[in-house]
């Protein structure tokens, strides 16, 4: 059986990007990149096997959960040093990760 992922391991692994850490969106965040790594077959359906449960869990809906996420990932590439970014996900800063691959690449990191 895969070991549950908790809280602590993600944030440690979100230590390399610059966040802001003290809001609801980072919770999401959190949550999404927990459902992610505990079970990598919800990656077919993000919207109903990822920020559905999320937004059921804050009572909000999925639509609003991956709008914050995704504005605090796009945050956090403005405020995070472009050789951190590049050299995590492998990538050409010019090629950021979206949303989605930027979940999947922490989650797939602490697996």
């Amino acid at each position: 059986m895969v070991e549950s992922i908790n809280d602590e391991k993600i944030l440690i692994e979100l230590k390399n990007f610059n966040f802001k850490r003290n809001s609801l969106s980072f919770e999401y965040l959190i949550e999404t990149i927990k459902i992610v790594a505990n079970d990598r077959l919800v990656m077919r359906d993000f919207l109903n096997y990822v920020y559905k449960p999320v937004a059921e869990r804050y009572k909000t809906s999925p639509e609003k959960v991956l709008w914050c996420v995704n504005k605090l990932i796009s945050l956090m590439y403005f405020n995070t040093n472009e050789e951190i970014i590049e050299d995590y996900f492998k990538v050409n800063i010019n090629n950021k990760p979206s949303t989605k691959a930027f979940i999947i690449g922490v989650a797939k990191k602490i697996c």
